[in-house]
């Protein structure tokens, strides 16, 4: 049998691919839905703009109260438990949709998949923070967050080949729940108790216990650390918040400008592909940009931002695509680790990872609503005001990011020790 070191212990290669392999659900939800847009509206006539709208909104809604109830169960309940419940919830939903024939049941089922997938988003990083120490985490955690975006990728390819097939068939991607819970007897206590073994280097595992000893005591003002991950999870939701000019004003803009649904595609593929490269060059990136990589993450996305709010062809769409995605694939599994590292109890650490997450549903769930509100404030609704908005945004958070640059949120110095 094949084992990783983790800095503590020696964790069967079969046991990280099972918990990897969880991440390959979290990103679903909604994603199926907007191919298929107008074939529902052929197939349900009589149903509303809006009713068809809440099948990708609703699973964001009920995501968010449902990953902060696993985080706090997970501290008294097993992890394990809940992870399994919600991949059969999301499995169950995902088969429910094939059979579903009005669209009240199709929004029911919406629902029923946003608490599956909110049961095992926090529970699929907390796993990996159990397990994995020092860098080995980051790592591992840059794995996870490639995962789950390229996911997106395969996905994509997937529904935009079927949407014009049986409606039914692009919501199959809403099955993969299978794999995770196939591969689950071997995260069991069971199978570790006998295969997970104790590190053979000393020498490693103390330099991660000094890691983590260093980051818990760093900075006596949050002592109680409860700042530190409210100011990574709201952080996390700008970042997010700014790059839903991508699945949500991009493709209205690329359509404007007469660029063709296929080239459209292939953008939307680009930017979820460049999101998840860093995931997989993790420890690589943060050596070159030293503490400074969450800096070079922030500059990429306004960079990205700013070349397409001033360009509108297919090429600038791509490449500013491609300059958001690996941006926010810099930030994301760093602020994945940081938010774990703001406990040194192993049972909050689920609990921590799901506060950090729930503000990434948060601004995909209000950002649309907040762009909107904004319009109607300053009587614009073109286009180009979700940019705006996201430039001035991501602007006041580089000044942050410079003015704080050696704070626990901003800075990666942590990782070069």
């Amino acid at each position: 049998m094949l084992f990783l070191e983790s800095g503590k212990y020696r964790v069967p290669l079969i046991t990280v691919i099972s918990i990897l392999s969880m991440s390959i659900v979290v990103n679903l939800p909604g994603l199926a839905i907007s191919p298929v847009m107008g074939k529902l509206e052929e197939v349900f006539p009589h149903t509303s703009e809006l009713e068809i709208q809440l099948l990708s909104i609703l699973p964001n809604f009920f995501i968010i109260p449902f990953v902060l109830l696993s985080g706090k169960l997970s501290m008294s309940k097993s992890k394990l438990s809940l992870a399994f419940l919600g991949l059969v919830i999301y499995l169950l939903s995902g088969i429910a949709y094939l059979f579903a024939k009005n669209m009240v049941w199709m929004i029911i089922i919406s629902c029923t998949l946003g608490v599956g997938c909110g049961l095992v988003i926090p529970i699929a990083g907390g796993l990996l923070a159990d397990y994995f120490f020092g860098k080995y985490r980051v790592k591992l955690l840059g794995v996870k967050s490639g995962v789950a975006v390229f996911t997106i990728v395969l996905a994509n390819i997937f529904v935009g080949g079927t949407v014009n097939k049986d409606w039914h068939v692009p919501f199959i991607v809403y099955i993969v729940p299978i794999i995770p819970i196939v591969l689950f007897p071997f995260i069991s206590s069971k199978f570790l108790k006998k295969n997970l073994l104790e590190s053979k280097d000393k020498v490693i595992e103390l330099k991660a216990d000094k890691v983590q000893d260093k980051i818990a005591t760093k900075d006596k003002k949050f002592k109680k650390k409860d700042n530190m991950i409210f100011k990574l999870t709201w952080f996390y939701g700008m970042m997010t918040f700014v790059v839903l000019v991508i699945t949500y004003y991009m493709p209205f803009r690329m359509q404007k400008a007469g660029i063709s649904d296929f080239i459209l595609g292939e953008v939307t593929a680009l930017y979820f592909l460049a999101m998840a490269i860093p995931g997989f060059m993790l420890s690589t990136i943060i050596f070159l940009f030293r503490r400074h990589a969450i800096l070079i993450g922030n500059i990429l996305l306004i960079a990205g931002i700013i070349v397409n709010t001033i360009f509108s062809d297919a090429i600038t769409f791509a490449v500013g695509a491609a300059f958001m995605g690996f941006g926010y694939g810099i930030i994301q599994p760093i602020l994945y680790d940081k938010a774990t590292n703001t406990t040194d109890n192993d049972k909050e650490s689920t609990q921590r990872f799901s506060i950090l997450l729930s503000g990434n549903y948060i601004a995909i769930a209000l950002g649309p609503f907040i762009f909107k509100i904004i319009e109607d404030l300053i009587h614009d609704h073109s286009l180009m005001v979700p940019y705006y908005i996201s430039i001035i945004v991501m602007v006041v958070i580089i000044l942050l990011n410079i003015f704080y640059r050696n704070s626990f949120v901003f800075s990666t110095k942590e990782y070069m020790k």
